[in-house]
This record gives C-alpha cells, structure tokens and sequence, in this order.
C-alpha cells in the first residue's frame, strides 16, 4: 500500500513505518508530493470546467491553481522547520507532510469526476464527501507531529490546531476577497 492510503487508514502506524525507513530526501525531492498536489488540483479543475484534461490545459491550470500548494507550504514549513531540524530534516519532513494531502487530492478527483455531467447530478454527494478531509487531515496531521517529531499526544494536538486554525483562517480570508472583495472593486473601477 502506498504510503498517502496508509495514512489515510492509519496515520500513526504508517507515519512510524516511514520515519523508521530512514530514508534521505533531498530538497529537490521534497518538492515531489507537494507539486503532485499541484497536478491533480490542475487536473481536476480543468477537468470540473471543461470536462476534459488535455496536457496544455492542465499545465496552464496546474500553474494557475498552483498558488494553494504555495500557501499550504509558506503555512506548514515555519510550524515543521523546528521540529525538522532535530529530527529527520526539513526536505524529508516537506515530503512527510505533503503525503498527507492524500484526503485533499482524492476529494478534488472525486469531486472533477462528479462535476461535468449533462443530466445535472445532485451536489449533496459532494458536500457529504467534503466531510472525509476536513475529518481525516486534523488526525494525520496530528499524526505527522506524534511520529515524526516525537511528540507528545497533547504537544501534537496543539501543533495540529495551529496548524489547521492557521490554514482555515488563510484560505477563508482568501475565498472572502475573491468572492466579496474582488468583484466590488471590478465593479467600482468600472463606474470610473
């Protein structure tokens, strides 16, 4: 089993199992998982849009979309820099840590393939599938500080809740200026 579905089944074991391969990452391979987060947000947004995944239509909105797998690092690499320094270094945590977007990515799959349908699906299946990342990322995360870091159940509980109340916070403000901001102020420019 692939180390992104064992932490979605059982994070801690999967997480000691990898922390114990001892394995070297150097900083060009710790890019690996978070530009493979990339990719399949590019692909399943062009697939969502258009129904379709041509090579240039995913890299131009692989690139496009690219922005959310910089946010998730520019917020996950200051709260692991510490802990990465005095155990398994920062590029192998980056890799460690981005395996756990595995929930995010199968979501966003999903969630493409249910989109472009002609018939006009219900969207309550999505929403119910929404559920299983926001519920699975706070254990793997939490996971990911017990076993990589070794630390305590309390001391990665609280590590897990800055981290999650950090990103929620980023991308809400975020979807907010998208969705109220930008468009009042495409609207009062066009008054000029």
């Amino acid at each position: 089993m692939s180390p992104e579905l064992g932490l979605l089944v059982s994070p801690r074991l999967t997480y000691r199992a990898l922390v114990r391969e001892r394995a070297r990452v150097s900083p060009v391979a710790a890019l690996r998982r978070p530009l493979l987060a990339a990719a399949v947000i590019g692909v399943s947004v062009s697939i969502g849009a258009t129904g379709r995944a041509s090579p240039a239509l995913v890299a131009a909105t692989t690139v496009t979309w690219s922005y959310i797998v910089l946010l998730q690092l520019a917020i996950a690499v200051p709260l692991i820099a510490g802990g990465a320094r005095r155990t398994v270094g920062l590029a192998r945590a980056v890799d460690l840590f981005f395996a756990g977007h595995a929930p995010w990515s199968l979501f966003a799959l999903v969630a493409a393939a249910w989109a472009p349908s002609p018939a006009g699906r219900p969207m309550w299946p999505l929403v119910v599938a929404f559920v299983l990342p926001i519920a699975l990322t706070p254990r793997i995360v939490a996971a990911f500080f017990a076993e990589v870091f070794g630390l305590e159940r309390h001391a990665a509980r609280r590590m897990t809740i800055v981290h999650q109340t950090i990103t929620w916070t980023v991308f809400s403000v975020l979807f907010w200026i998208v969705n109220a901001v930008s468009p009042r102020l495409l609207e009062l420019l066009g008054r000029s």
